[in-house]
């Protein structure tokens, strides 16, 4: 009855796929090219190298996992001039027993201007290629039940199905950055900020999933924030943020904040050395989940783990299981970047 299920529920999304949903992450600080292209070399670094990954629905059969790989960096940066961005960013995501999935390679280009002091306005384009998939083999249709009970030799009948195809895919947003430091020799307190939005599939890609039907993908507009502060006098720091989703009927909305705690304090004059400390705190997925998280940052090296405590409806099949995920991150910041480089 699990793989009938499967197969009603992999037809489905052959026939609206189109209006499905973007793959999403719950650590949403740590995939900055997912959520924005503006977002494109828009740090204090040389390059930064990003990796994540994602496993859920375990407990309703095979379960959905996400894996993608980004790589930025600023470009003929100029101390007070603007500046661009490059950056390269691949997933791939599957679903189910079908193992219903996409892939895209994609690139982006930003344009990064300093306004005032602390201040960066960023507009970002992305786009490349993209391929949906699907594995058919194994399944079994509605068409193979014969008086409620299933028979492998019956004729599925789903031969207009279309497993495999490519589409070109656009995108471009907007951000604004804002950050500032105060304090002495031996560290120094940080006051950030930054927000934007964009809008993936532009172009509104045709996708087809059937002989005789094609159908668009859905534009996805996103809203999005984070913010640093560090309270003075201590080594304590909060690390709110929020994301906004909307794309065809659904709608997401995520939001929380991190509370880290300052190992190791980074140097204000030489930064020869880069910060580090340990992070705790919790995000909601309105009417979703609950997702407590953890993350260890060693100045250049992150490493951040979350789970999605399910809370929706479909508790009674999920028993509150949602998704684990992991972050692994490398950049060669700002305590790097003055050993190598004078800004």
């Amino acid at each position: 009855m699990k793989k009938h299920i499967t197969s009603f529920l992999f037809v489905l999304l052959f026939v609206i796929g189109g209006q499905g949903q973007d793959i999403h992450f719950s650590q949403i600080t740590e995939s900055p090219m997912h959520i924005n292209p503006a977002n494109t070399g828009l740090f204090d670094g040389l390059f930064r190298a990003t990796m994540n990954y994602r496993s859920q629905w375990a407990s309703m059969g095979k379960p959905y996992t996400t894996a993608a790989a980004a790589f930025d960096m600023p470009l003929m940066y100029a101390k007070n001039r603007a500046y661009m961005g490059i950056g390269a960013y691949v997933y791939r995501d599957q679903a189910g027993d079908s193992q219903f999935g996409t892939f895209q390679g994609l690139l982006s280009v930003s344009g990064i201007v300093p306004l005032a002091n602390h201040n960066k306005l960023a507009v970002g384009i992305q786009g490349g290629f993209s391929q949906r998939s699907a594995t058919v083999t194994g399944l079994q249709w509605e068409n193979q039940y014969v008086n409620g009970a299933y028979d492998p030799s019956a004729a599925a009948n789903e031969g207009s199905l279309i497993t495999s195809f490519p589409y070109v895919d656009l995108s471009a947003g907007l951000a604004y950055h804002y950050s500032s430091s105060s304090g002495s020799i031996v560290g120094k307190n940080v006051n950030q900020f930054c927000f934007g939005g964009s809008i993936f599939h532009l172009n509104k890609p045709k996708e087809k999933f059937h002989q005789g039907g094609e159908i668009r993908t859905e534009m996805r507009f996103v809203l999005h924030g984070n913010g640093r502060y560090d309270l003075p006098g201590s080594k304590w720091s909060l690390r709110p943020s929020a994301y906004f989703m909307k794309q065809g009927n659904a709608t997401e909305i995520l939001f929380g904040t991190m509370m880290r705690y300052r190992i190791k304090s980074g140097t204000k004059v030489t930064n020869f050395f880069s910060e580090s400390g340990i992070g705790l705190g919790v995000h909601y997925r309105l009417k979703d989940a609950i997702i407590p998280q953890l993350y260890y940052d060693l100045g250049d090296l992150f490493i951040g783990i979350s789970y999605d405590v399910n809370i929706s409806e479909y508790t009674a099949a999920s028993k509150y299981q949602g998704g684990f995920e992991i972050t692994l991150r490398y950049a060669n910041l700002n305590g790097a970047l003055y050993k190598n480089k004078k800004r």
